[in-house]
């Protein structure tokens, strides 16, 4: 059988990061396990203004095969500061070079809206390897990228947006909405793509 695509790389300067060692409550499968929690804030381009969350819900410091977690021991030397990140006035330009393989997946909550609980699904990069890096691809384009099969249940098309002179300050682009596929946790989730690139639109 096929296996789904849903893949993404994310590379550039550790930006910033809202990591925490917590440890399992009682009432959780393993009670007493440590994990770590959060997401790491990578600036994927040199002015440092794109900048791309990847979120780890929950990371032990042994996989479930029972070997050693790297990506464990890489988030927890960011926590301790030996990773260093961008913010951190101590590091600055020294920051860490990064790269995450990751996938797509969905932060899910309800939200009261107008006195009504909606279901609220935001796409999100979720969990994977990280490896600190010594470079960093020199096109800026290809340093966030994502792969994936998509089944594609309709496509709308808006005209671009120009301000009061004239000019473009939006492109024209073809929302996609769509459904992807979640291998690990045997998820569909639905999703919405913008493409800008003229021959996508037209394709």
């Amino acid at each position: 059988m096929k296996k789904l695509l849903n893949s993404a790389r994310v590379e550039g300067i550790l930006y910033q990061h809202s990591l925490e060692l917590k440890v399992s409550g009682p009432n959780s499968k393993k009670p007493g396990t440590e994990f770590i929690t959060g997401t790491i804030d990578i600036a994927t381009n040199d002015k440092k203004t794109n900048i791309v969350p990847v979120h780890f819900t929950y990371v032990t410091a042994v996989t479930s095969s029972g070997k050693e977690n790297a990506t464990f021991g890489t988030l927890k030397n960011i926590i301790d500061g030996k990773i260093g990140c961008y913010t951190n006035p101590e590091v600055g330009e020294n920051a860490a070079k990064v790269r995450v393989d990751t996938a797509i997946g969905l932060n899910e909550f309800y939200s009261d809206r107008n006195g009504t609980e909606q279901l609220v699904s935001v796409k999100r990069n979720e969990g994977g390897f990280v490896h600190v890096v010594q470079s960093i691809s020199e096109n800026e384009k290809q340093r966030s990228t994502f792969e994936a099969d998509i089944v594609i249940v309709g496509v709308k098309e808006k005209d671009p947006v120009e301000d009061d002179n004239g000019n473009v300050i939006a492109p024209a682009k073809a929302i996609i909405d769509g459904r992807i596929f979640n291998d690990f946790r045997k998820e569909i989730l639905p999703v919405e793509l913008s493409a800008i690139n003229p021959k996508a639109i037209e394709y």
